[in-house]
Protein backbone atom coordinates (compact mmCIF):
# COMPACT_ATOMS: atom_id res chain seq x y z
CA UNK A 1 0.00 0.00 0.00
CA UNK A 2 1.59 3.19 -1.04
CA UNK A 3 2.45 5.76 2.13
CA UNK A 4 0.64 9.10 2.69
CA UNK A 5 4.06 10.69 1.98
CA UNK A 6 4.39 8.93 -1.04
CA UNK A 7 0.84 10.60 -2.61
CA UNK A 8 1.02 13.65 -4.65
CA UNK A 9 -2.36 14.67 -3.79
CA UNK A 10 -1.09 15.12 0.06
CA UNK A 11 2.09 17.00 -0.78
CA UNK A 12 0.77 20.18 0.86
CA UNK A 13 0.25 18.39 4.26
CA UNK A 14 3.21 18.23 6.29
CA UNK A 15 2.35 15.30 8.69
CA UNK A 16 3.11 15.53 12.58
CA UNK A 17 5.43 12.37 13.52
CA UNK A 18 4.85 10.22 16.46
CA UNK A 19 4.66 10.18 19.04
CA UNK A 20 2.70 13.98 19.37
CA UNK A 21 3.97 14.56 23.32
CA UNK A 22 7.37 16.72 23.34
CA UNK A 23 8.43 13.95 26.16
CA UNK A 24 10.60 11.38 25.58
CA UNK A 25 8.06 7.92 26.21
CA UNK A 26 9.66 5.28 28.55
CA UNK A 27 8.67 2.52 26.59
CA UNK A 28 8.87 3.20 22.97
CA UNK A 29 5.83 1.67 21.13
CA UNK A 30 7.07 -0.29 17.80
CA UNK A 31 4.28 1.41 15.65
CA UNK A 32 4.54 -0.11 12.10
CA UNK A 33 5.34 2.54 9.24
CA UNK A 34 1.64 2.12 8.01
CA UNK A 35 0.23 3.05 11.43
CA UNK A 36 3.06 6.03 11.82
CA UNK A 37 2.14 7.70 8.16
CA UNK A 38 -1.42 7.42 8.91
CA UNK A 39 -1.68 8.26 12.16
CA UNK A 40 1.20 11.51 11.48
CA UNK A 41 -1.28 12.48 8.67
CA UNK A 42 -4.44 12.26 10.79
CA UNK A 43 -2.98 14.25 13.64
CA UNK A 44 -1.64 16.60 10.55
CA UNK A 45 -5.32 17.03 9.12
CA UNK A 46 -7.27 17.47 12.69
CA UNK A 47 -4.93 20.53 13.68
CA UNK A 48 -5.73 22.17 10.06
CA UNK A 49 -9.47 21.03 10.68
CA UNK A 50 -9.66 20.07 6.95
CA UNK A 51 -13.37 18.58 6.63
CA UNK A 52 -12.98 16.52 3.20
CA UNK A 53 -13.24 13.70 0.99
CA UNK A 54 -9.55 12.67 1.25
CA UNK A 55 -9.75 13.45 5.48
CA UNK A 56 -12.89 10.94 5.45
CA UNK A 57 -10.78 8.48 3.30
CA UNK A 58 -7.77 8.69 5.42
CA UNK A 59 -10.16 8.26 8.58
CA UNK A 60 -11.19 4.81 7.03
CA UNK A 61 -7.13 4.09 6.59
CA UNK A 62 -6.66 5.35 10.32
CA UNK A 63 -9.98 3.11 11.58
CA UNK A 64 -8.32 0.10 10.08
CA UNK A 65 -5.12 0.83 11.92
CA UNK A 66 -6.60 1.16 15.06
CA UNK A 67 -10.09 1.04 15.34
CA UNK A 68 -10.39 1.67 19.22
CA UNK A 69 -9.33 5.16 18.67
CA UNK A 70 -12.53 7.73 19.75
CA UNK A 71 -10.59 10.70 18.17
CA UNK A 72 -10.75 9.61 14.64
CA UNK A 73 -14.36 8.25 14.93
CA UNK A 74 -15.22 11.52 15.96
CA UNK A 75 -13.22 13.48 13.64
CA UNK A 76 -15.45 11.35 10.83
CA UNK A 77 -18.45 12.43 12.33
CA UNK A 78 -17.27 16.10 12.09
CA UNK A 79 -16.55 15.37 8.59
CA UNK A 80 -19.75 13.69 7.46
CA UNK A 81 -21.40 16.34 8.79
CA UNK A 82 -19.92 19.06 7.18
CA UNK A 83 -20.07 17.38 3.69
CA UNK A 84 -23.63 15.98 4.40
CA UNK A 85 -22.81 12.74 2.69
CA UNK A 86 -25.02 9.96 2.05
CA UNK A 87 -25.18 8.26 5.59
CA UNK A 88 -26.25 4.79 4.08
CA UNK A 89 -23.28 4.43 2.90
CA UNK A 90 -21.62 4.92 6.62
CA UNK A 91 -23.65 2.10 7.80
CA UNK A 92 -22.60 -0.23 5.42
CA UNK A 93 -19.01 0.89 6.45
CA UNK A 94 -19.82 0.60 10.26
CA UNK A 95 -21.52 -2.69 9.69
CA UNK A 96 -18.45 -3.89 7.90
CA UNK A 97 -16.01 -2.70 11.00
CA UNK A 98 -18.53 -4.72 13.35
CA UNK A 99 -18.63 -7.46 11.68
CA UNK A 100 -15.04 -7.68 11.86
CA UNK A 101 -14.32 -6.34 15.61
CA UNK A 102 -18.25 -7.54 17.19
CA UNK A 103 -16.76 -6.00 20.47
CA UNK A 104 -15.57 -2.64 19.60
CA UNK A 105 -17.03 -0.20 22.09
CA UNK A 106 -16.15 2.96 19.43
CA UNK A 107 -17.98 1.50 16.30
CA UNK A 108 -21.09 0.78 17.80
CA UNK A 109 -21.44 4.26 19.53
CA UNK A 110 -20.73 5.57 16.41
CA UNK A 111 -23.29 3.83 15.03
CA UNK A 112 -25.46 5.14 17.31
CA UNK A 113 -24.63 8.80 16.51
CA UNK A 114 -25.31 7.78 12.75
CA UNK A 115 -28.46 6.88 13.70
CA UNK A 116 -29.35 9.57 15.46
CA UNK A 117 -28.35 11.46 12.76
CA UNK A 118 -30.53 10.00 10.21
CA UNK A 119 -33.34 9.35 12.13
CA UNK A 120 -33.64 5.51 10.60
CA UNK A 121 -32.90 2.50 13.16
CA UNK A 122 -34.97 0.02 10.68
CA UNK A 123 -31.40 -2.25 10.24
CA UNK A 124 -30.90 -2.29 13.77
CA UNK A 125 -32.93 -5.37 15.02
CA UNK A 126 -31.49 -7.04 12.63
CA UNK A 127 -28.24 -6.32 12.64
CA UNK A 128 -28.07 -7.29 16.66
CA UNK A 129 -30.06 -10.46 16.22
CA UNK A 130 -26.76 -11.55 13.41
CA UNK A 131 -24.58 -10.18 15.70
CA UNK A 132 -25.84 -12.11 18.76
CA UNK A 133 -26.16 -15.26 16.79
CA UNK A 134 -22.61 -15.39 16.68
CA UNK A 135 -22.22 -14.76 20.76
CA UNK A 136 -25.36 -14.79 22.61
CA UNK A 137 -23.52 -12.44 25.25
CA UNK A 138 -21.80 -9.70 23.55
CA UNK A 139 -22.88 -6.56 25.70
CA UNK A 140 -22.61 -3.86 23.22
CA UNK A 141 -24.76 -5.77 20.93
CA UNK A 142 -27.67 -6.02 23.56
CA UNK A 143 -26.69 -2.42 24.56
CA UNK A 144 -27.40 -1.06 21.26
CA UNK A 145 -30.71 -3.23 20.84
CA UNK A 146 -32.13 -1.91 23.88
CA UNK A 147 -31.18 1.68 23.26
CA UNK A 148 -33.13 1.41 19.94
CA UNK A 149 -35.97 -0.06 21.36
CA UNK A 150 -36.03 2.56 24.16
CA UNK A 151 -35.71 5.49 21.59
CA UNK A 152 -37.91 4.17 19.14
CA UNK A 153 -40.36 2.39 20.76
CA UNK A 154 -39.94 -0.62 18.31
CA UNK A 155 -41.14 -3.27 21.03
CA UNK A 156 -43.94 -5.14 19.48
CA UNK A 157 -41.47 -8.58 18.16
CA UNK A 158 -38.99 -8.40 20.95
CA UNK A 159 -41.10 -10.72 23.26
CA UNK A 160 -41.09 -13.86 20.45
CA UNK A 161 -37.19 -12.82 19.43
CA UNK A 162 -36.72 -14.12 23.13
CA UNK A 163 -38.63 -16.81 23.44
CA UNK A 164 -37.45 -17.58 20.37
CA UNK A 165 -33.62 -17.10 21.98
CA UNK A 166 -35.00 -18.80 25.46
CA UNK A 167 -36.47 -22.42 23.43
CA UNK A 168 -32.46 -22.66 21.95
CA UNK A 169 -31.20 -22.75 25.42
CA UNK A 170 -32.89 -21.58 28.37
CA UNK A 171 -29.72 -20.39 30.42
CA UNK A 172 -29.45 -17.76 28.36
CA UNK A 173 -28.89 -15.23 31.04
CA UNK A 174 -28.40 -12.21 28.46
CA UNK A 175 -31.36 -13.60 27.36
CA UNK A 176 -33.28 -13.32 30.60
CA UNK A 177 -31.75 -10.22 31.21
CA UNK A 178 -33.46 -8.67 28.31
CA UNK A 179 -36.61 -10.26 28.96
CA UNK A 180 -36.56 -8.31 32.36
CA UNK A 181 -35.89 -5.04 30.37
CA UNK A 182 -38.35 -5.42 27.86
CA UNK A 183 -41.65 -6.30 30.07
CA UNK A 184 -40.17 -3.60 32.89
CA UNK A 185 -40.49 -0.94 29.66
CA UNK A 186 -42.94 -2.11 27.57
CA UNK A 187 -45.33 -3.72 29.92
CA UNK A 188 -45.94 -1.28 32.49
CA UNK A 189 -45.79 -4.11 34.90
CA UNK A 190 -44.14 -3.23 38.55
CA UNK A 191 -40.46 -4.85 39.74
CA UNK A 192 -42.26 -6.88 42.09
CA UNK A 193 -44.32 -8.37 39.64
CA UNK A 194 -41.85 -9.32 37.41
CA UNK A 195 -40.04 -10.95 39.77
CA UNK A 196 -42.74 -13.18 41.37
CA UNK A 197 -43.26 -14.00 37.56
CA UNK A 198 -39.95 -15.19 37.07
CA UNK A 199 -39.49 -17.04 39.72
CA UNK A 200 -43.06 -19.00 39.05
CA UNK A 201 -41.45 -19.65 35.68
CA UNK A 202 -38.34 -20.63 36.90
CA UNK A 203 -39.94 -22.79 39.42
CA UNK A 204 -42.45 -24.39 37.05
CA UNK A 205 -39.09 -25.67 34.87
CA UNK A 206 -37.24 -27.07 37.60
CA UNK A 207 -40.28 -28.82 38.45
CA UNK A 208 -40.42 -30.22 34.91
CA UNK A 209 -36.45 -30.71 34.22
Amino acid sequence: MTLYADKADWKDITPIPLPYSENEPVVQIMYSERFKDVYSYMAAIMQKKEYSERALSLTTDAIECNAANYTVWHYRREILRHLKLDLQEEMKFTESVIDDQPKNYQVWHHRRCIIEMTGDPSRELELTEYTLSSDAKNYHAWDHRQWVLSQYKVWDKELEYIDELLSKDLRNNSAWNHRYFVIENSQGWSKETINKRAEVRWNLHQESS
